[in-house]
């Protein structure tokens, strides 16, 4: 293989590539945050695990932005409204912006996990941005890479 056909841009933001022994991820995110890991063929599993969900938290992010917001409605209709009336309409701000994060995190998702050869978790990648030809490529090359190296150079060399 070339080096183009071994570099796949799985999203924006997300990019892997696969050398002759490695699995090497870089992305970016945050404020021009820039990330480089790598692991050794051998040590993941060929097997690749797509999970479908909501991120962790969204529970917990309803249900504070609704308390949140209630509380913000009693305080608006309380006394304590008259001696301070900023108040209220800032909790009420605080309540609608954790409600709104539900509309961006709060969907249901699918990510693909690379997992390492003792089932603990290497690295996932959601599907919310990928293209899909690009993501099945490359879950099909190192699923193929991972067999060879294993099946020429063994498990614990």
């Amino acid at each position: 293989m070339t080096p183009d056909e071994r570099v796949y841009k799985v999203s924006g933001e997300l990019k892997y590539m696969l050398t002759e022994d490695h699995l090497v991820e870089e992305g970016t995110g945050g404020a021009n945050r820039w990330w480089r890991r790598a692991w050794p063929l051998q040590q993941l599993s060929p097997e690749l695990e797509r999970l479908t969900g909501r991120p962790e938290g969204t529970k917990e992010t309803l249900l504070g932005g609704a308390m949140v917001l209630g509380l913000g409605f009693s305080l608006y209709f309380s006394d304590l409204n008259a001696k301070a009336p900023l108040l209220a309409p800032f909790v009420l701000l605080v309540g609608l912006i954790l409600l709104g994060r539900l509309l961006k995190n709060g969907r249901v998702e699918t990510w693909t996990t690379i997992r390492k050869w003792d089932e603990s978790v290497a690295t996932f990648f959601r599907h919310r941005d990928c293209h899909p030809g690009e993501r099945a490529a490359f879950e099909d090359a190192l699923a193929e890479a991972v067999r060879h190296i294993r099946r020429t150079r063994g498990v614990d060399q």
